[in-house]
This record gives C-alpha cells, sequence and structure tokens, in this order.
C-alpha cells in the first residue's frame, strides 16, 4: 500500500481530555476524540495548553443537541493570584530581616573579639579588669546567641514561605482553556480536537543484503507515556485529504516496508569495517525524514540520520565509519 494509506489510531488514557479519549497521532502534532454520554445541561471539555485554537468539533447523537459551545481560558482558583502575591511580598520581608541580622552578627562577633584580646589593666576607675573584661565578652555572646536563635526563625520562615509558595503554584491550573458545551435533550456528543507538537517520530531500519537490494522498514516512535495505540504517519495537512485506518499493536510497530533495489555499493577501510550504498526509491510516496539503524547481512553497522527521498529518488547511506 501506499504511504499515504496509512492511519493508525491509538487509546490514550493519560490525554488531557475526557476519560476515554482516543488519540490519533500525525507527524506534527494530533487528533484527540472522545465520547459522553450525558442529559442535559452542561459539560466540560478541558483543551491543553498546544490546543489549536478553531480545532474542537461537537457531534450530537441520541436525542441530544448542540445549544451552545465557548471556549474559554483556565483561569487560577479565586484568591489564589493575591495569596501569591503576598507570600512574595512576606519573603522579601523576611529577606531584610535577614540582612540585618547578619549585619548584627558581625557587629557582636567584633565585639566579642575585641573583649577577649583586651590586655587586662587595673586603674583607679576599673579595680577589677578581668572581671570587667569577663562581663563584656559574656554579653557579646549573649547577644550572638539572640543573633542566632533570630536568624534560624527567619531562614525557617523563608523555608516556609518558599513551601507555601510551592503549593500555590502547583494548584493552579498547567495552562490551556475548557470547552463549555451546553446540551438539551437526553443522548451526547462526540467531540475532537487537534494539539500541535505531540507528534510520533519515524524510524528506519535499513537492511543491507550486501549486494543488490536494501529492506526499509519504517517504524512509529510515540510519545513518552502513550500506551498501546496507533499512528497516522502524514502531517495533519497531508492527512487532510483522507487515509485509511491501518492498525498498529505498540509503541516502535511497523508502519511500512519496502525492498529497494541497490545501484553502487563502497566498502569503507576501517578498522571495523563499514559500507556505502545508494538504493532508489521505488515507491510512490515520498519517504519522510527519521533517524534509523543500517544493518548488514543481519549485523548492526551502528546509527544513521536519513533525511528523506522523492518516489524515485537516489539516497546514499553511509553507515559504519
Amino acid at each position: 500500500m501506499r504511504l499515504a494509506l496509512y492511519v493508525i489510531g491509538i487509546l490514550l488514557a493519560a490525554v488531557p481530555a475526557m476519560a476515554g479519549s482516543t488519540i490519533t497521532y500525525y507527524l506534527d502534532g494530533a487528533r484527540v476524540s472522545g465520547e459522553i454520554t450525558t442529559v442535559r445541561g452542561t459539560v466540560e471539555v478541558p483543551l491543553p495548553s498546544t490546543y489549536i485554537p478553531g480545532s474542537l468539533r461537537v457531534s450530537p447523537f441520541g436525542r441530544a443537541g448542540v445549544v451552545r459551545v465557548d471556549v474559554e481560558p483556565l483561569r487560577p482558583a479565586a484568591g489564589a493570584g493575591g495569596g501569591i502575591a503576598r507570600l512574595i511580598e512576606r519573603r522579601k520581608g523576611l529577606e531584610d530581616r535577614l540582612r540585618a541580622i547578619e549585619a548584627r552578627e558581625e557587629i557582636f562577633k567584633a565585639a566579642a573579639k575585641s573583649q577577649s584580646s583586651k590586655a587586662p589593666r587595673k586603674t583607679k576607675g576599673n579595680p577589677e579588669p578581668l572581671m570587667s573584661v569577663r562581663k563584656g565578652t559574656e554579653y557579646a555572646l549573649a547577644q550572638l546567641e539572640e543573633v542566632y536563635r533570630a536568624r534560624r526563625q527567619t531562614e525557617e520562615g523563608i523555608r516556609s514561605v518558599d513551601d507555601r509558595l510551592k503549593a500555590l503554584k502547583a494548584s493552579e491550573p498547567p495552562g490551556g482553556s475548557v470547552a463549555r458545551l451546553r446540551l438539551a435533550g437526553k443522548g451526547g456528543v462526540r467531540y475532537s480536537y487537534l494539539v500541535k507538537g505531540n507528534g510520533w517520530t519515524p524510524f528506519y531500519d535499513f537492511r543491507f543484503n550486501g549486494t543488490d537490494s536494501v529492506e526499509v522498514t519504517l517504524r512509529a516512535v510515540l510519545p513518552r507515556g502513550a500506551g498501546k495505540g496507533s499512528v497516522i504517519p502524514l502531517s495533519m495537512a497531508d492527512a487532510a485529504n483522507g487515509a485509511t485506518p491501518l492498525p498498529a499493536p505498540e509503541d516502535f510497530a511497523v508502519v511500512d516496508r519496502h525492498v529497494f533495489p541497490v545501484e553502487r555499493v563502497e566498502d569503507l577501510a576501517s578498522l571495523q569495517g563499514g559500507t556505502v550504498f545508494s538504493f532508489r526509491n521505488a515507491s510512490a510516496a515520498r519517504l519522510v525524514p527519521g533517524e534509523g539503524a543500517c544493518f548488514r547481512k543481519g549485523e548492526y553497522l551502528g546509527p544513521v540520520t536519513f533525511e528523506g527521498v522523492s518516489p524515485g529518488g537516489l539516497y546514499e547511506i553511509v553507515a559504519g565509519r
């Protein structure tokens, strides 16, 4: 079959939509689809920050009817913004206090050092010089204890504010928007929307027989966190022309496979041995760019970067250099 006919769809639970939604991957994004069965009223469909504006479609089934659809940005919970601002201001005040405490610490450290370095001299006004030095030193050390206590309490206050700030920010919506669907009648709706940047990644196996042909296998690498499902190896623009679904059981599943003629072969003079060969794309579809690996007679020769080739085009593979 031609590459343009391959569509693979995927069932994914960890999608920013309703539970049980279905996601179909493209090279440059994905389509998320789902179904809601409900009586009349208002239901919400969360839309991620990667949602493509204007791509939401809602179709009723049963006796339900779509009265109104509103797409609005998610907003923080009431008071959350003010709470964050107050905590930030509180942290600034604690930082100012900490700087003042550090200045006091330097003053009393210097005072304690000065008292301990004094040479006791008995005078008429200071008949007990050792006692005076001892009292001065004890006073400076007592003040340092207060400084250290205040410093510890201030640092604990800063940590507490940071923890509360972290918790508040974590509770904020992660961006995106929400679609509010107002429905009439008993039944449900099917919805779908497009997201960008969550596509699948092409990966190629080039298995050269060592003489006159190479088997080229295109596999689909799904985004991290995706379960078993399917992909569509096209861009969204190409897929708009229509495609026929083809199941794929899991990540790294085979999307397409061809055997192409090899027109030039050259062995690389290297310690481990490598190869250079050129093959012609004898299919009717363009092979999209992607990473891959090269084998010769079953032996792995290393990774390759494939830049893609149009129908009828000649492409050179260099492996094991």
